[in-house]
């Protein structure tokens, strides 16, 4: 008798949990009710790090992109993408473009790189050029009237190539290519139109590889749709095989705007 009873309330709770599941989504802030959120940035980054390539069983110098090679901050771009195909669960990917060129009139000293030995007050001209992506899959475990916090899983890419080159006939490339999956954590916070966000994610493969990225922005929402954005990023790259070797550090200020639809 108890389990005839029991039917139809357990029909008429099946019915009614799409209900609340719609109520909790309208609980969430207007601008996170989104199936498509797109937004581009300048990025004002400091480009550091090292570099080494070695020959044979010969290590290489381990070489200053700065000092060495001259590499200046320059401003780049990125684009960030989200597809929220249910409240909270959202498949997010990213591009950042590097690509630097730099010349030294005179090295400041000499050193081996791969094949090639570059003599002191030698002329240099260096490139690096390639991106960065990410493509992840966000879970937010909390969503509410104030905004969310959630989990990320997914992969990172560094994809760079650089020349080193020392006119006419001395000429050295290589090319830094790091995939490593990525594990990580993101919120957002909402106070009228204002909203504040960060993120830290990334993974390492010990001498494979490793990645870390994390940033922080803020955004002033002109509409539910539309929002100024200005913030701080930082990208950490390190890679590692044999006796070749790369370690190059991304870190500035943002600032773009984000289209939700």
């Amino acid at each position: 008798m108890t389990s005839r009873r029991s039917a139809p309330a357990a029909v008429l709770l099946c019915l009614a949990l799409p209900g609340v599941a719609a109520a909790q989504d309208d609980m969430l802030p207007r601008p996170e009710q989104y199936g498509i959120r797109v937004e581009g940035r300048f990025f004002q980054p400091s480009f550091t790090g090292t570099v080494q390539k070695g020959n044979g069983d010969s290590a290489g110098t381990v070489v200053d992109i700065n000092d060495d090679l001259g590499i200046a901050d320059e401003r780049t771009f990125e684009v960030h993408g989200a597809i929220q195909f249910r409240p909270g669960h959202k498949i997010r990917v990213s591009f950042t473009q590097v690509d630097y060129d730099a010349e030294v009139a005179e090295s400041r000293r000499a050193f081996t790189f791969a094949e090639t030995r570059y003599d002191r007050f030698s002329r240099l001209v260096t490139s690096a050029k390639g991106a960065f992506y990410s493509a992840e899959y966000e879970w937010d475990f909390f969503k509410g009237p104030r905004g969310y916090l959630g989990v990320l899983a997914g992969a990172k890419l560094v994809d760079i190539d650089y020349v080193i080159a020392s006119p006419p006939t001395q000429r050295e490339t290589d090319t830094l290519r790091s995939p490593v999956p990525s594990l990580g954590a993101a919120a957002r916070l909402y106070a009228g139109r204002l909203s504040l966000d960060g993120e830290l994610s990334g993974l390492t493969l010990g001498s494979r590889g490793t990645v870390i990225e994390m940033q922080t922005s803020a955004r002033v929402h002109l509409s539910d749709r539309l929002a100024l954005q200005g913030g701080y990023r930082l990208i950490k790259m390190k890679a590692e095989e044999t006796l070749d070797m790369g370690d190059v550090r991304l870190s500035g200020f943002t600032f773009g705007l984000e289209l939700s639809l």
